[in-house]
């Protein structure tokens, strides 16, 4: 007995068919009286090749998986990692932001601390390497990932390119950062938070 069409609105716990009919797919379940109900709020869909029922939510999650590219900035340095907030994926802004770490590279030492390659406020893009109980470790030593626009660790000016080192417009100062090749073009990171 099917009690909810395909592509009808489902609530969390509404029954959707019975067991007989259709095994459980994504986001659907048994109860206890061998119906299938949804366990979110969303889509009823059947496959009726397969028998299965399964609900699409309505509004997608902004999942982040290994091999993203992502656009984060650096809140907090340590000696070898970095906290950042994720601002978009693969182009895409999130809508939340999310707290990931630059990670050492594998199989490379880093040479000296985290703070010769990164710095407070930085925008940079990353890849995400890891993912582990919720915690999302990121890579940025590949020559296309690295710092895109870097503030002054003295007086957060605007770093800009002056040959093989980043300047302070501001205060003059001189710091290193592994910068990528289009560092400073503010066209390109505009274009990744569209």
């Amino acid at each position: 007995m099917v009690f909810v069409r395909d592509g009808e609105l489902v609530a969390p716990g509404e029954p959707i068919c019975v067991q007989e009919e259709y095994a459980p797919g994504e986001n659907a379940k048994v109860d206890e009286d061998g119906r299938l109900i949804s366990i979110i709020l969303g889509r009823v869909f059947y496959d009726k090749a397969g028998r299965t029922v399964s609900v699409k939510p309505l509004k997608s999650r902004e999942a982040i998986r290994i091999g993203d590219q992502v656009l984060v900035q650096v809140r907090e340095l340590q000696d070898k990692i970095a906290l950042v907030s994720i601002l978009s994926a693969n182009g895409q802004p999130l809508k939340h932001p999310k707290t990931a770490i630059i990670i050492p590279g594998r199989g490379r030492a880093m040479r000296g601390e985290m703070k010769d390659y990164v710095g407070v406020g930085d925008l940079v893009v990353a890849q995400v390497v890891t993912s582990f109980m919720g915690v999302i470790g990121l890579s940025i030593w590949k020559p296309n990932l690295g710092v895109v626009l870097g503030l002054c660790n003295r007086c957060s000016g605007i770093l800009t390119k002056s040959r093989n080192t980043l300047v302070c417009s501001r205060c003059g100062e001189r710091q290193k950062r592994k910068i990528v090749p289009y560092y400073g073009n503010l066209e390109r990171l505009a274009s990744m938070l569209r």
